[in-house]
C-alpha cells in the first residue's frame, strides 16, 4: 500500500508501521525479513520527525476557460512562442462534457510542414470511459482510457520524446498508456517537433490556426494547462497534480495574458480543490539493511509491528469473546461490518455510505442491548470500526446530510462505549488502548471531516448525543489535536491556515 494506507492499516488493527530497527538489530532483522522472501524496500515508521500530513487539498484560484456546446467558432489561441521540441510534456486540469461520444479536440499544435504537429483529442467509449489519443508529426496513438466519464475534474499529462518516438498518457497521477515509436517519420529518425507553430485550444486545425470543425471541437471546462520542453518524471507530474508549477523547461505556464480567447468562449475564475503534493517517506533497503526515502504514494510492503503486552491483551480478548455483539450487527446489517478477527480481517475502504450504514446498525444494536457492558472484544472491534471511519475520505462537501447524521450516529456509539458499566471493560483492554482519551482522539479526527458544512450562512456546528459532542467553529475558540490541524497547514512551520476565507473581521477561519 502507499505510506498512509499501510500507516492507517497497521492502526486499524492496534498496531503501529515498523520503527527503525536500532544499529545492533538490524543485520538479524534484514536477515528475518528474507528469510520471508520480502525484498526491496518496507515502508519505516519514524521516530523523531513531526507525524506525516495526510494527503491534503489545498484551494487554488485560478482561471478557467468554459467551452460549452460543440461549435465550430470557440477557440483559444496561447499567444507563446514555441521554440523546437526534442522532448514535451503538456498536463492540464479538465472536466468531460459527457453529453456526446464524438471526438473532441483537446488541443491541437500546426506548423506549416505539418498540420497536425502535435495534437491530443479524445472521446468516450461505450463502457463510459474517456479514451485520449496522442498526435506527433501527424502520427496517431491508439485511443486508450485514460480516467472514467463521470463529469468531474481529472488531471492529465501526455510525454512524448524525438528518442524513440517515445510516449505516455498519465491520469490523475497514474501513468495510463505508454509506448514507443510514435512519428517516426519515412526511414529517417524521429525528428523534434517544429518551434514557431500555432497552439489552440480547443479545435482541432484544418489549416494553419483555423478551418474548425464542429464535431472535432472540445466541450467541457480546462484549467491549467502547462507546457515544458521535457519529458517529467511521475514524481514531477504528481507534484504538477497538486497545482504546483515545475519551473524548469517550462515554455507555457497558465495564465490569461498569454492567452487569446474567442468571444463565445467564457472565462471564468474558479476556487479549484488540487491534491495533494508529493512527500518523501522513509523506507528500509532489506537486505543492504540501508534507509532511504521514497514518494509516500508509491506502494510498498509494510509490517505492522504490535508490543507483546498489548498482542497478548488482543489474543486474549479473541479467545474469551463469544461474539455476540458482532453475530448482532453482522446479521442486522445483511453482511460482514465487524470482522471476527482483528489481526487479520481485512479491513474495507470506506465511503461516506458505508461508513453511515456500518453506524447505524451499531448503533441500534448497543442501543438495544440488555446490558449495556461490553466483553473486551466488543470494544476493541467497536474501536476498530470508529477508527475506519474517522478516516473516511470525504468529497469536498457533497451529500452535506449524509455528513450530518454520520456524526450524530458518532456521538451516539462513542456515548454508548463510555458508559459507567464498562470501566472494567476498558481496563481489561489497557495495553491495548491507554483509556478512553482514545475516543477523544477519533472524535478529533471526526470533526476535522465537518468543514464542509460551515458556510457563510452557517459558521457553527454542534453534534451533541448525552454526553457526548463535536462542535466545530470559526477558529477563535477551537481547540484542536495537531493530528486534525495538520490537514489545515500547506507545510511545516506555516501560520497561514487559509489563504482565502477571510471574515469580515479580517481573522482568518
Amino acid at each position: 500500500l502507499d505510506w498512509w494506507h499501510a500507516d492507517r492499516y497497521c492502526e486499524q488493527r492496534f498496531a503501529q508501521l515498523l520503527f527503525e530497527p536500532q544499529d545492533s538489530e538490524q543485520d538479524s532483522f534484514s536477515a528475518l525479513l528474507q528469510s520471508h522472501h520480502i525484498r526491496g524496500s518496507v515502508w519505516l515508521n519514524e521516530r523523531d520527525r513531526v507525524l506525516h500530513k495526510p494527503r491534503w487539498r489545498r484551494d487554488h484560484v485560478v482561471p478557467v476557460l468554459v467551452f460549452g456546446d460543440k461549435t465550430d467558432t470557440k477557440y483559444v489561441r496561447v499567444l507563446s512562442d514555441f521554440p523546437a521540441l526534442p522532448a514535451v510534456t503538456a498536463c492540464a486540469h479538465l472536466q468531460w462534457d459527457t453529453r456526446t461520444q464524438e471526438i473532441a479536440t483537446i488541443f491541437s499544435y500546426a506548423v506549416p510542414a505539418f498540420i497536425n504537429e502535435f495534437q491530443l483529442r479524445g472521446f468516450i467509449d461505450e463502457e463510459g470511459f474517456v479514451r485520449f489519443a496522442l498526435i506527433v508529426h501527424e502520427h496517431h496513438s491508439p485511443y486508450l482510457p485514460v480516467f472514467r466519464a463521470d463529469g468531474q475534474w481529472h488531471h492529465f499529462c501526455v510525454t512524448w520524446q524525438q528518442e524513440n518516438g517515445t510516449w505516455a498518457i498519465y491520469a490523475d497521477g497514474k501513468r495510463r498508456a505508454s509506448a514507443s515509436g510514435l512519428c517516426a517519420v519515412g526511414p529517417s529518425a524521429p525528428q523534434a517537433i517544429y518551434g514557431q507553430g500555432t497552439f489552440i485550444i480547443g479545435q482541432d486545425q484544418d489549416s494553419l490556426g483555423g478551418s474548425f470543425k464542429e464535431k472535432e471541437s472540445f466541450s467541457g471546462n480546462i484549467t491549467d494547462l502547462h507546457v515544458w520542453q521535457r519529458v517529467l518524471s511521475a514524481e514531477q507530474i504528481e507534484k504538477v497534480r497538486s497545482c504546483r508549477v515545475v519551473e524548469q523547461d517550462l515554455v507555457f505556464g497558465w495564465s490569461s495574458n498569454a492567452l487569446e480567447v474567442e468571444s463565445t468562449v467564457t472565462e471564468v475564475t474558479a476556487q479549484f480543490l488540487c491534491p495533494g503534493p508529493v512527500e518523501e517517506c522513509r523506507v528500509l533497503e532489506v537486505g543492504s539493511s540501508g534507509f532511504s526515502y521514497a514518494p509516500c504514494l508509491q506502494s510498498l510492503p509494510f509490517i505492522c509491528r504490535y508490543r507483546k503486552d498489548a498482542y497478548r491483551q488482543l489474543q486474549q480478548a479473541q479467545l474469551e469473546s463469544s461474539r455476540s455483539l458482532v453475530d448482532r450487527v453482522n446479521t442486522l446489517a445483511g453482511r460482514i461490518v465487524i470482522p471476527e478477527n482483528i489481526f487479520t480481517s481485512d479491513v474495507q475502504d470506506m465511503n461516506l455510505s458505508v461508513a453511515l450504514d456500518a453506524l447505524d446498525v451499531l448503533a441500534t444494536v448497543l442501543r438495544e442491548a440488555k446490558t449495556p457492558v461490553l466483553e473486551s472484544f466488543d470494544l476493541l472491534a467497536v474501536l476498530q470500526l470508529l477508527k475506519q471511519v474517522s478516516d473516511v475520505e470525504v468529497q469536498d462537501g457533497k451529500e452535506l446530510e449524509m455528513l450530518e447524521q454520520l456524526g450524530q450516529y458518532y456521538a451516539e456509539v462513542t456515548e454508548l462505549i463510555l458508559e459507567e458499566e464498562n470501566v472494567g471493560t476498558w481496563s481489561s483492554v489497557s495495553q491495548v488502548i491507554r483509556g478512553p482519551m482514545a475516543v477523544v482522539e477519533l472524535c478529533d479526527r471526526m470533526v476535522s471531516h465537518l468543514a464542509p458544512l460551515l458556510t457563510t450562512g452557517r459558521t457553527k456546528v454542534t453534534i451533541q448525543h448525552g454526553n457526548v459532542g463535536l462542535h466545530r467553529v470559526v477558529v477563535k475558540n477551537m481547540w484542536f489535536g495537531y493530528g486534525s490541524l495538520q490537514r489545515f497547514l500547506s507545510g511545516t512551520g506555516t501560520a497561514a491556515v487559509s489563504h482565502d476565507m477571510t471574515p469580515s473581521d479580517r481573522g482568518q477561519k
